[in-house]
């Protein structure tokens, strides 16, 4: 028999099977590395790339109900084990269709890529739901590190990608069956699919059975003694209770909530939206993380734009996964840097967080301002990378700053309703 793992062994390894959950649930960040090829291959039209372009960030956006509801009815385990095979599958056939082997049809492309984004929704959720049960104490740490491990998906494989999958690895006339991206598209399909598997013996809520026993006998020794308790001290002590909610109702905690927050009125479904910080936050993320994630995905594109006529692909795609690795990087680290910031900025001198968001999106306004006032001869690679830095650093502000944001608008005045924030977000 297999001796059960002590309860600190067990709660080490479920932190770290979060991480490697959390670190290869993010295909949105994966995409840009072989999107590229992918757009030479079939010679899409340019809406026929925006479709495929987006949609891992479509299939991660929009399955939250969904992947909720396969976590609360299948549980943590089989949820993953379902990612697993979805996250095999979506890579997968999409190498299969790079290969000429199944119809190249951008819509069945995108299918894939959709069904690949619920399977790296679902995972993380799962990363986060069990780091949440288990870290009860260390809520913040142990998410924050689940979060930022998301973050660092796309520097780990577009590195990956760079180092073991460059075109002078390969015959420069590879068939595609054979090619550089046709392999990494398999390794991916592997590799994700196997962490999240991975993630399958390990997630979950860690429950201490030493501690359980002692309790146990606890209570066996302490029944009896309680059974001999005189009735008239237990009458007393209901009635002296009773006593004490009589006199400090839940009727003054509310009053005394009402009073912290006496301004504030119910908002909810349109109204929403015509309240000035709805209407910014919504108006932000929606600005922000759609201008962010589209630079990101057509990062292969821009640069074989700017790129002088005779770069060898290799320098091409060294270029590409430079970018993404900037981006994922400036993605992390502004999460955490402006997420500290806005709370000293809030709690010291009383700024509200929205005023990040403003520079945040000044910023991009610069940035894109610049790159389309200069003319395509005169930017390089090099000179792109501050640009990649700075609207990586708006769109890490959008995931750091935003939740805060969503929480603090409703927080007094919804107690509990403001799902319509939630889901603007």
């Amino acid at each position: 028999m297999i001796p059960r793992p002590s309860y600190r062994v067990s709660l080490a390894l479920s932190f770290l099977a979060a991480l490697i959950v959390a670190n290869v649930s993010g295909p949105q960040y994966i995409y840009p590395t072989f999107g590229t090829s992918l757009n030479d291959r079939f010679n899409w039209s340019a809406v026929q790339n925006s479709f495929v372009s987006t949609a891992c960030f479509v299939g991660v956006s929009f399955s939250g109900p969904l992947c909720a509801w396969m976590i609360e009815t299948l549980r943590i385990k089989k949820t993953l084990q379902v990612s697993a095979l979805l996250m095999f599958l979506g890579p997968f056939l999409v190498a299969q269709t790079y290969a000429g082997r199944l119809p190249d049809s951008f819509i069945l492309c995108a299918f894939y890529l959709i069904c690949t984004g619920i399977a790296g929704a679902a995972a993380y959720l799962c990363a986060l739901d069990s780091q949440s049960h288990n870290f009860k104490q260390r809520r913040g740490l142990s998410m924050g590190l689940t979060t930022a491990s998301v973050g660092t998906c796309g520097v780990v494989f577009s590195q990956i990608n760079d180092l073991l999958f460059g075109s002078e690895r390969y015959e420069k006339d590879a068939p595609t069956s054979n090619d550089s991206t046709y392999n990494f598209l398999i390794f991916i399909a592997f590799a994700m699919s196997a962490g999240i598997l991975f993630g399958s013996f390990f997630l979950g809520p860690v429950q201490d059975h030493g501690r359980q026993q002692v309790i146990y006998q606890q209570i066996d020794e302490e029944q009896q003694p309680l059974e001999d308790v005189n009735t008239f001290e237990a009458s007393s002590s209901a009635a002296s209770v009773r006593d004490s909610i009589e006199s400090d109702p839940l009727l003054d905690a509310g009053s005394k909530l009402e009073e912290d927050c006496p301004s504030e009125t119910v908002i909810s479904g349109i109204k929403v939206l015509k309240h000035p910080i709805g209407l910014a936050l919504f108006s932000t993320l929606f600005v922000v993380l759609g201008i962010g994630y589209v630079y990101l995905a057509n990062i292969g594109q821009i640069l074989n734009a700017i790129s002088a006529p005779g770069n060898s692909a290799e320098s091409t795609q060294h270029a590409r996964n430079l970018h993404i690795t900037l981006f994922s990087l400036g993605n992390c680290g502004s999460r955490a840097f402006f997420g500290a910031l806005s709370d000293v900025l809030r709690n010291k001198f009383g700024i509200h967080r929205l005023w990040i968001f403003v520079f945040a999106l000044i910023s991009m306004l610069m940035t894109l301002t610049w790159l389309v006032s200069t003319s395509t001869a005169a930017i390089t690679p090099e000179k792109l990378v501050p640009c990649t830095v700075i609207i990586s650093a708006a769109y890490g502000i959008a995931f750091g700053i935003g939740p805060a944001v969503t929480t603090e608008f409703g927080i007094c005045s919804q107690l509990g309703h403001l799902p319509v924030c939630s889901c603007i977000w």
